[in-house]
């Protein structure tokens, strides 16, 4: 405290009532003197501490008997002894409007950063981390969840249609990483013409895709693109992207009860995602290598999507996959110049109603 009387006006707390007395506070150079209460006595000023301050909030003043001295905010408090090393900063930003407002602008941006960037980052490696077994434990409790809440009913495909698309799916699937983990589900659904991929190499077809696709080929085209979110870790990878509390779980125990806890609305997650720009490319060229690779052509993929984009125009409400996995025309030109050099390909699905 800078030399010569300074008298401070306020409330005096004993540190043992909850109620102040008019007090009053007078620093003369190294001493301060409390009068009040029917009390008075003398401090060394150093031995006092001043709170932060906080707006234009009252400031108290602790003293070393554990009482406390209330009063209002003026430029002489700044000579004590303060609670806070930082207070002098946080007063000094409380001043500049601007700089607060910069800061909080450069925090929303690091938020969004990590949101976009690092977040996905996490949930690659993550992803990797966790088991398959893991996964299909996730995606079976996820099908029973879909077929007890009515978004999936038995399919009405004939037997010979199913097995003519099976026979396909397992030349797909041979050879890959995941091979035996795959299994092939047909159904009747309420979503339309669509294909999922759930975690743990579970696909689902509904009855109006291949009811929508004119030959068997078209119908491997999709499932070579659910095949490619399988293998790429896709499902689980978006699953965790938009669960930081499934990251979280996945990344301390990898449980597979933790986990489904964690992602508690996968289900409906899974039946209307909508995957990434990134991810769908990603997954179309895994399908377009898969397909060349046993004499399919990309171009059913092209063909397919096209048909259904024209019928999507016409009935907004009847193609569900085209609202999860959006067709564009870049999507169409790559599968057809994957498609140079393949042979030419028409299986027509047998028996289809």
């Amino acid at each position: 405290m800078n030399a010569g009387t300074v008298t401070l006006q306020g409330q005096y707390y004993d540190g043992r009532q909850p109620i102040g007395v008019p007090a009053t506070l007078v620093f003369a150079g190294p001493e301060a003197m409390l009068i009040g209460a029917n009390r008075s006595h003398g401090y060394a000023t150093r031995q006092l501490l001043v709170s932060p301050r906080v707006g234009r909030a009252e400031r108290f003043i602790s003293l070393p008997d554990g009482g406390q001295f209330q009063c209002a905010d003026q430029p002489a408090l700044d000579h004590l002894p303060h609670e806070s090393q930082s207070e002098g900063l946080v007063a000094w930003l409380e001043k500049h409007l601007s700089v607060a407002l910069a800061s909080v602008a450069v925090i929303a941006a690091l938020l969004l950063a990590a949101y976009f960037y690092g977040l996905p980052a996490v949930a690659e490696r993550v992803a990797a981390r966790i088991p398959i077994e893991t996964e299909q434990a996730v995606g079976r409790e996820a099908l029973v969840w879909l077929d007890n809440n009515q978004w999936f009913k038995p399919t009405h495909l004939e037997q010979d249609t199913q097995n003519q698309i099976r026979e396909g799916f397992d030349m797909l699937r041979s050879g890959l990483p995941l091979e035996r983990h795959y299994q092939l589900e047909f159904r009747a659904s309420v979503i339309g013409a669509n294909a999922l991929a759930l975690p743990g190499g579970t696909i689902v077809i509904t009855d109006d895709m291949v009811h929508a696709a004119e030959t068997v080929d078209e119908v491997l085209a999709v499932l070579a693109h659910e095949i490619g979110h399988v293998e790429l870790r896709h499902t689980m990878r978006h699953v965790l992207q938009n669960s930081a509390v499934a990251v979280v779980a996945a990344t301390l125990t990898a449980d597979a009860a933790s986990l489904s806890v964690a992602v508690a609305g996968l289900p409906v997650v899974l039946a209307q995602t909508k995957y990434s720009r990134e991810f769908e490319a990603e997954a179309d060229d895994f399908a377009f290598k898969l397909l060349k690779r046993h004499d399919r052509s990309p171009e059913a993929f092209a063909t397919l999507m096209e048909r259904l984009a024209k019928k999507h125009d016409e009935d907004q409400h009847a193609f569900a996959f085209l609202s999860t996995h959006p067709v564009t025309a870049e999507r169409v030109k790559r599968a057809r110049a994957a498609a140079n050099g393949s042979a030419s390909t028409n299986h027509p699905i047998t028996q289809k109603k």
